[in-house]
């Protein structure tokens, strides 16, 4: 009996890996993920890598991933470490050294793609797609994350969404805009983020607050994430200098450039009450969750990617360690999550709100319970192995 060959899917993403913020974990899971039913290829940038990461080689340990997932770096010219040390114009610095690294990199990429084939083509990089679309490849598929704001980027995104044989989009309001601006509405299809069930398994707390030297006998607040302004942290900080004795906030990740600004912000506060734990591991981070007694969504109301674009790794992270949570009333954050069912949500922005819900939920053990219980079903449906699936559903035309 003749066999099919197994579907040949490039990935192409212009990204450092490893890397130290969420895009990477969301890649390199989902081609995981993907790996398992079809043939997959990474293709990226090869990079200049933070510090901390430059030791990192085994890429399925670091990311405890299920299976090897096959990559090929191809180079570009990458000057961004170079930035920091000019004495002024560091803005436009970085700048022009993104420019020189996207156009290096996409000329690796077109020799590359001269000489390389496969059925699909997916990457959440327009000009990637555009790259390969004006190569003739058929079946390009791209992820969109954001919706651009600039008149060049409408201006690519509306030639795309003309020629592309998919889209996918994290939220639906993502998907509204895109069909807004010419893409066919059976080729837009919403596929959320996800999470690795085992990895965020639930964990004893002791034992989690003993393995992260977290304070034993403290009520513990805690958010785990990128630490950009859209993010909210700078609220979450307010709020935990509005909380009691006992009770503690914890900030884990961030980077260099990052972290300084919410330190001067937390300047003068109790630091037994707001602790930084700062960057950890991707393997590090269920244990911190497992330690808190509440999980923290702060994101901001101020940017359109914080309300309706995003897709938040942390929030299935949060659901599956069966944490209570508290997260900002935003439409991108309840298209899971529903309020007063598996999550309290607060408006956006509000210090005293968002200390105000911490404390509801320190001072009601069973409500707690009922939040992470309902949301540890809620998260069930959204792993990385049933994302892979509704991508393949995607580039294989059969989504309902």
């Amino acid at each position: 009996m003749a066999h099919n060959p197994p579907l040949r899917l490039l990935y192409l993403t212009n990204s450092r890996l490893p890397g130290e913020k969420a895009h990477a974990i969301q890649i390199m899971h989902t081609c995981a993920a993907l790996a398992a039913l079809v043939q997959v290829r990474l293709v990226h940038a090869r990079r200049v890598n933070r510090a901390w990461l430059r030791g990192t080689v085994d890429l399925r340990a670091h990311y405890a991933l299920p299976r090897d997932v096959p990559r090929r770096a191809l180079p570009s010219l990458d000057l961004m470490p170079l930035v920091q040390w000019l004495p002024a114009g560091r803005p436009g610095g970085y700048a022009l050294a993104f420019a020189l690294q996207n156009l290096t990199y996409h000329i690796a990429l077109l020799l590359w793609l001269l000489f390389a084939s496969a059925d699909v083509y997916y990457t959440r990089d327009s000009l990637s797609a555009a790259l390969c679309l004006v190569l003739r490849r058929r079946r390009v598929y791209f992820e969109a994350h954001t919706f651009p704001a600039s008149a060049a980027g409408l201006g690519l995104q509306r030639w795309l969404a003309k020629r592309l044989d998919g889209l996918a989009v994290l939220t639906p309001v993502l998907r509204e805009r895109y069909i807004a601006l010419g893409c066919a509405p059976q080729k837009v299809h919403v596929i959320p983020d996800a999470v690795d069930l085992q990895l965020f398994a639930p964990r004893a707390q002791a034992a989690a607050r003993a393995h992260t030297a977290l304070p034993a006998a403290d009520f513990i607040a805690l958010y785990a994430g990128q630490m950009y302004a859209w993010k909210g942290v700078e609220t979450l900080v307010a709020a935990a200098q509005l909380l009691p004795a006992g009770c503690c906030v914890v900030l884990v990740g961030g980077t260099p450039e990052d972290l300084p600004r919410l330190q001067v912000l937390a300047h003068g506060a109790d630091p037994q009450r707001l602790r930084f734990a700062g960057h950890v591991a991707p393997t590090e981070v269920p244990h911190f969750l497992a330690a808190a007694d509440v999980l923290v969504l702060p994101n901001s109301g101020l940017t359109e990617i914080s309300r309706n674009h995003t897709s938040p790794l942390k929030m299935f992270e949060y659901m599956a360690a069966q944490r209570a949570i508290v997260a900002s009333d935003l439409p991108a954050l309840r298209t899971v999550l529903v309020p007063e069912e598996n999550a309290l949500l607060v408006p956006p922005d509000d210090a005293p709100a968002l200390a105000a819900a911490i404390l509801r939920l320190q001072a009601d053990a069973p409500l707690r319970q009922r939040l992470s219980a309902a949301a540890a079903i809620t998260v069930a449906q959204h792993t990385w192995d049933n994302r892979a699936r509704r991508i393949l559903k995607l580039v294989s035309g059969d989504v309902a």
